[in-house]
This record gives C-alpha cells, structure tokens and sequence, in this order.
C-alpha cells in the first residue's frame, strides 16, 4: 500500500512539473486507451486501467462523452492544475470540453473501466437533464414490471445520452431514432432487434460492448434472465460538423 500511495504521490509530482510537449502522449498511443471504433461521427476507446495504476499523460483534443462500468475512486491529474478525486457511478455518463492533458490514477482495488466517446463534431448547449427527462416507451403489457425505461441524462444541440433498462422479457416498444446512434453495453446484454423492413436479429453483448446503427425503427426484447443495461448516444443532425 505504502509503495502504491508513493507511486501516485510521485506521479502527481510529474504531472504538475511537467512541460507539456515533454511528457505528453497523444490518447492513441496512450496503453490503456483501446481504439474500438472510428467513423465521421466518433472515435470511441475502450478504457481500462489496474488497481492501483495510472494511465500516462496523455492529451484530449476533442470534447468527449465517457460512460462509468463499475463504481470508480479515480484522481484526475490534469497538467498545469491541482489534481481532484472523484467518484463515478457503474453506468454514469459524463461530459468533459476537450484541450487539456491529464493522467487519470486508480485509487481503488479494482480496475477502471470506461467508453470514452470522442466527439470529432463540435458540441453547443451541453446540459445535464433536469426535468421531463423521462422518455416515453411503449409497453402493452399488462405486467408494467416488464416496461423498459428511457431517461434523457445529457443533451447537447447535436445530440443525446439516454439511459435504457430493459427487465427480462421485457421490450422497449417500436420507436424510431431519426439519428444514427451509438450504443453501450452497461451490463450484459441478450436482445432481439424487430423492425419491419428488416429480419429479426439476436444482438449479444458484453459490459463495454459497442454497436453503431443507422436511423431506424425497431423494437428491442431482452431474452436474457438478468435486467440490460445500456447508454445509446443519438445524434440530432445528419451530417456532422468538424471542427474546425
């Protein structure tokens, strides 16, 4: 313990002394950053760090969206500023303006675990959901435990972050995502894909897990025994805007 607490103490040191052109890495060539997916939308890593470790200095040049998997003590050592401990929530989804270098240590006895979304558009009027923020979901069963929910939980004017639960057996109703979107494993999930103009499909995923899909109307089962968790990322615009 003592040698661990050294190591992030020391670390700490770098970070705050360090010139930034001499000690920083770019977020692809940082280990515990894991390119998963890129298109003109996203560039999305699936991020994992030991107990008791610490990524490199690495930078982010872009605005980013990250989702928690598993509850996480983190200090967040950014360049030229004090570092602050913070403590994230299993499925927690938050937003950070991009421009900055940072290391990011692991205070607890588990690995960290994150999907950061790097946004390659610009993002204006980014907010935290504070009212209505519960979707409508379509459910024609009778045992209203089997409903899916849907809760906005982020919103910017180009897209949204949603939080869905979907109950054994339950559906999410037929909906239409006029947007593309990108979706997130929170926990394990067994689902059935229906939509009219295409074959059923089983989708299997694993915590971390991502999917993009295309605009759509569908509806979403859980055949699996355990509730599904998942983030879906939908995007408000057709073609995004790069930054400049």
């Amino acid at each position: 313990m003592l040698k661990a607490l050294q190591a992030c103490f020391l670390l700490l040191a770098l970070v705050a002394a360090a010139p930034l052109d001499d000690k920083v890495v770019e977020i692809t060539s940082e280990p515990s950053h894991h390119l998963a997916f890129q298109n003109e939308w996203v560039r999305v890593f699936n991020v994992m760090a030991p107990a008791k470790a610490s990524t490199l200095i690495h930078r982010h040049n872009y605005d980013y969206l990250y989702v928690t998997l598993g509850d996480t003590d983190i200090t967040n050592a950014r360049v030229g500023e004090a570092q602050a401990q913070v403590t994230l929530k299993d499925g927690e989804v938050r937003f950070t303006k991009g421009g900055f270098a940072h290391a990011v240590i692991n205070n607890s006895e588990h690995p960290f675990h994150n999907i950061t979304i790097e946004l390659l558009g610009p993002s204006s009027g980014v907010h935290p959901c504070t009212e209505s923020c519960d979707l409508p979901v379509s459910c024609a069963s009778a045992d209203k435990t089997t409903c899916a929910s849907a809760r906005k939980v982020l919103e910017s004017d180009q897209w949204t972050a949603v939080a869905v639960t979907i109950p054994p057996s339950g559906t999410t109703g037929e909906h239409t995502h006029a947007g593309p979107h990108l979706g997130i494993a929170v926990s394990e999930l067994n689902l059935k894909q229906t939509s009219k103009d295409r074959p059923d499909a089983a989708l299997h995923m694993g915590v971390g897990d991502i999917t993009w899909v295309d605009p759509v109307s569908h509806s979403i089962t859980n055949v699996g025994r355990q509730p599904a968790r998942l983030v879906d990322l939908e995007f408000k615009v057709p073609v995004p805007q790069k930054h400049p």
